[in-house]
């Protein structure tokens, strides 16, 4: 399976058209596009959809030496980017905050079997949400800074470094100087959009979703200038777009508000993508970490699964959501009826759920996760957070295949 990833991306090197950086110079070697409009899918076909056996890639043989793997790895994304396919993810002794955190990156040629070292973020606290994009040639990595107190959660600030035609890696480099988290971050149609979100987390005030775009890769302004596309419990916010350009975004309202506690299928229409329309009354399952991408017209999404829940009955108490067994799963996009409907799981037990998604062609997209060991399915999430069996990263294929 791992050689026909190779092949095909071999293959995809050779026929997709070149294009020059901005310094007339250098050309990059092309990458495959993430952007769903331009792959052509037949829409009059039904598909199934299936993920292939995970490709275990850190810890693993293939990466350098002169990378520090700790036992909890995580908080991972990945990019086809000058012909190779990056990775970033954050390693540290735990899932909670310290001061020996890193963000590493590496690339590979092979689709991941072998690894080169590019570079790695220490800024002696914690780093998270490591989140990559392309901007005039060259590749942006996005992430925040937190604190070091292993019980709380304290974003800083956001930062990003950029990788310069040569291959080096530029300094540090503070793009957002307030307490805002980064979460889902697309281009599309050669416009970059991303959502983040402020405010009082775990019951300090409201939260305050924003959606935001650049025009220079390093300024991001709301928006239309709309401060806040959603005000209440919400934090983390994937999105994705159909066809027509209409946004979909689903939310994890875990501190809750007066739609009760779980999640949203939120919408907004192509003319108007800073007025989000989202049910008054939350579904009650609870969607971590989620990931969107869209095949053909249809909307899918990986996140974490609650197992013995749902979250949003139980009101918001923290403690049977963390002593239960989690799972990474699949999920479609109901549009219709706005709503999140299970497809099946995949690997992922214990601590899991921070998938990364990108595209390799018409009908499969590479995913990155991780998860606790999965030999250990019935292993609490705290559990899985705190273990010094730690997690591991994959890669997988989400394969689309037409039904006759």
């Amino acid at each position: 399976m791992y050689v026909s990833w190779f092949r095909s991306f071999i293959v995809l090197a050779f026929t997709s058209s070149l294009w020059a950086c901005g310094d007339g110079n250098r050309t990059l070697r092309p990458s495959p596009s993430d952007d769903p409009a331009d792959w052509e899918v037949d829409t009059s076909k039904t598909y199934d959809v299936t993920v292939t056996e995970p490709q275990w890639v850190v810890p693993s043989p293939g990466l350098p030496s002169d990378v520090n793997v700790r036992a909890s790895n995580n908080n991972v994304d990945i990019e086809f980017y000058d012909g190779r396919l990056f990775m970033g993810w954050r390693t540290g002794k735990t899932h909670f905050a310290d001061d020996d955190v890193e963000m590493v990156v590496v690339s590979s040629s092979d689709m991941g079997v072998t690894w080169r070292h590019e570079t790695t973020v220490a800024m002696g606290n914690d780093v998270r949400e490591p989140r990559f994009f392309q901007w005039d040639g060259k590749l942006h990595m996005m992430y925040f800074e937190a604190g070091v107190d292993f019980l709380l959660f304290e974003p800083q600030k956001i930062s990003q470094t950029v990788r310069e035609l040569d291959g080096t890696w530029s300094q540090p480099e503070v793009v957002i100087d307030q307490i805002e988290v980064p979460w889902d971050l697309k281009i599309r149609d050669g416009v970059a959009y991303m959502t983040t979100y402020t405010g009082g987390h775990y019951g300090e005030g409201d939260l305050y979703v924003h959606f935001k775009t650049t025009t220079d890769g390093k300024n991001w302004e709301f928006y239309n200038g709309t401060e806040a596309v959603y005000t209440g419990g919400v934090s983390e916010v994937a999105f994705e777009f159909d066809a027509e350009g209409n946004m979909w975004a689903v939310t994890r309202n875990e501190d809750g508000d007066a739609s009760g506690l779980g999640s949203h299928v939120c919408f907004a229409a192509a003319d108007s993508l800073d007025v989000w329309e989202c049910p008054e009354v939350c579904d009650p399952e609870r969607y971590d970490s989620p990931e969107m991408f869209r095949h053909g017209n249809e909307i899918y999404m990986v996140a974490r699964r609650d197992i013995g829940g749902p979250y949003g009955d139980e009101g918001g108490d923290m403690v049977p959501y963390s002593t239960r067994p989690k799972r990474s799963a699949l999920y479609w996009i109901d549009q219709d009826n706005r709503a999140v409907v299970h497809m099946y799981d995949i690997p992922g037990v214990g601590d899991t759920a921070f998938p990364s998604i990108r595209r390799i062609d018409e009908h499969r997209f590479l995913m990155a996760n991780y998860t606790s060991p999965l030999d250990q399915p019935d292993l609490m999430w705290v559990e899985g957070q705190t273990s010094a069996d730690g997690t591991q990263l994959y890669l997988a294929e989400i394969v689309f295949t037409p039904v006759d």
